[in-house]
């Protein structure tokens, strides 16, 4: 297997419009006072941002469940997204396109992916599948014809599926989760578990994990958590663990709400600083490049992690042969 190298090694997600991303860090590297930026600067200051955390591979969304995220604001983003895709393939960067695959939606989803793929000379695809009880609701059939049409499309070397961190907090019998994701790994070359560490791990790991491997509220303990679940749920496809990077305060925890801004950047660095088994997964990516207003009460990528990424070279670690 030689695995698609837009799906390999140290990565970020745009999430939404690529607009965001742009926005995020088009003031990056400027002077003081520099006059409002072009979009061809704006693009050159994001490649700029990504080369500095040594960013080597960039996935893209491309649709939610609302459909493509380029015709959901009414201005000309997707000449946008295909200047980045130019500049990205002049900086020699790598990307691929993701969206959001829900049960209701497979059909038309598998119809835009295929859409892309043509239109963008898409290489490579990031499959986000999140099936979830009474919110996101798939039928096994369903799921092994989706996955079955997105791997006829790419091949399983140029197809990854991005999914919860610890699957068996989403197993049911109406929601067999592990027994969607074997059926899905021989179509994909590896998956990407979201592995959000908002202040994990916490009291509902260690019903199964032990506290004396997994210290409470510890980034670094819940990456290591989420690949031994992995290991232990059977799967020998490769990993690429995805880090979080964004905050949002507006909302309660048990509804996605996360700690404070300041506080996610600490962990980004501590994360830097503690993990050492790089060799134990085939890449490390974070969700993601920002809004185009962050603020103290939601947003990602701050200044600080930014600097905190350059700083932890995590594009030179020794990660996973895949």
């Amino acid at each position: 297997m030689a695995i698609n190298k837009a799906l390999l090694r140290h990565g970020i997600f745009t999430e939404f419009s690529v607009n965001n991303a742009l926005t995020r860090f088009a003031k990056y590297g400027a002077a003081p006072g520099a006059p409002p930026p072009t979009n061809a600067q704006r693009i050159e200051r994001f490649i700029k941002a990504l080369k500095d955390m040594e960013i080597s591979t960039v996935w893209m969304q491309l649709f939610t469940r609302s459909g493509d995220v380029e015709l959901r604001d009414n201005h000309d983003y997707r000449a946008l997204r295909t200047s980045l895709i130019a500049a990205l393939n002049q900086a020699q960067i790598n990307w691929a396109g993701w969206g959001y695959c829900a049960g209701a939606n497979w059909v038309r989803d598998a119809g835009l992916i295929e859409k892309f793929r043509d239109d963008l000379h898409m290489t490579a695809f990031v499959i986000d599948a999140e099936p979830e009880e009474g919110k996101d609701d798939w039928t096994e059939a369903d799921f092994d014809a989706f996955t079955g049409k997105v791997n006829q499309l790419f091949g399983a070397d140029n197809l990854a599926l991005s999914t919860w961190p610890i699957l068996e907090f989403q197993d049911t019998v109406a929601n067999p989760v592990i027994k969607y994701m074997k059926a899905a790994a021989p179509r994909v070359s590896l998956f990407a578990p979201q592995a959000y560490w908002m202040d994990y791990p916490g009291d509902p790991h260690y019903n199964d994990f032990s506290f004396k491997k997994y210290p409470r509220s510890d980034p670094t303990a819940f990456v290591h958590l989420v690949i031994d679940a992995w290991k232990n749920y059977g799967f020998n496809r490769p990993l690429v663990v995805t880090g979080q990077v964004y905050w949002q305060l507006e909302k309660l925890r048990k509804d996605g709400g996360t700690p404070s801004q300041d506080s996610m950047a600490a962990k980004v660095y501590q994360f830097g600083k503690k993990f050492t088994d790089w060799s134990k997964i085939a890449g490390f990516n974070w969700y993601h490049a920002g809004l185009d207003a962050n603020s103290n009460l939601s947003g990602s990528m701050s200044d600080d992690m930014v600097m905190h990424i350059a700083d932890g070279h995590f594009g030179a670690k020794a990660y996973q042969n895949a």
